[in-house]
């Protein structure tokens, strides 16, 4: 059983984001077993994938709500044409859409996880997201043009996000878009090493948003 529910979990975090997936295992538990179960998920899979180890803990804690507030992002997206997400986590994301004006282009750049299936994944936003190759991203830049990530955690000298930022944040793409955002999507912090995540410099990021 345990080593079906980590199959599932690192299916639904492929598809779905880690911090989606958390909320969504944690809530489900929950329900059915209550505080018990969050500890045992945790037990189970916590030192695996520590973004859900977070919120269990936060659960645990009396954090029963995710930190997701589209609205502190909508003055950085004032005028824009285009907005390229880096990473995804589908709860923040459509959150995000439903406050977006529909004339602003949304593309998603489809590299990460190999489990994941972009076909599957892009299908539940109607069309509403466009994918994006790696390779040709920056046919997405320009002055009306905004690139965004999920952070998950930070330090004193950096935050935790996708390695897949890495790909896209040099000094010449920060040239090339208007903004660089980085969007908060954690309400408890790491207690683990970031495993699945990379650091990067809070320079990386023009603005960061939401509650660190």
């Amino acid at each position: 059983m345990a080593a079906l529910l980590a199959q599932a979990f690192r299916l639904a975090a492929s598809e779905l984001g880690m911090a989606s997936a958390a909320w969504l295992f944690v809530r489900e538990t929950a329900a059915a077993e209550g505080s018990d179960g969050v500890v045992a998920l945790r037990d189970a899979m916590g030192r695996n994938w520590p973004v859900l180890d977070a919120v269990c803990a936060g659960w645990l804690e009396g954090v029963r709500e995710s930190c997701i507030a589209p609205e502190v992002l909508l003055d950085e997206m004032k005028g824009a044409q285009r907005l390229l997400l880096v990473g995804y986590e589908a709860e923040w994301v459509d959150a995000l859409l439903l406050h977006l004006p529909r004339e602003v282009r949304v593309g998603l750049m489809t590299a990460g996880d190999p489990l994941t299936d972009w076909d599957r994944l892009l299908a539940n936003h109607g069309g509403r997201v466009e994918p994006v190759d790696p390779v040709s991203f920056q046919t997405w830049a320009g002055p009306r043009s905004v690139l965004l990530s999920f952070v998950y955690g930070h330090t004193a000298d950096h935050v935790y996000v996708l390695p897949t930022w890495l790909r896209t944040s040099g000094s010449d793409v920060r040239l090339q878009f208007r903004a660089l955002l980085g969007w908060y999507v954690m309400r408890t912090p790491l207690a683990l090493f970031p495993r699945w995540l990379v650091a990067a410099e809070y320079g990386a990021f023009t603005q960061l948003r939401g509650t660190p």
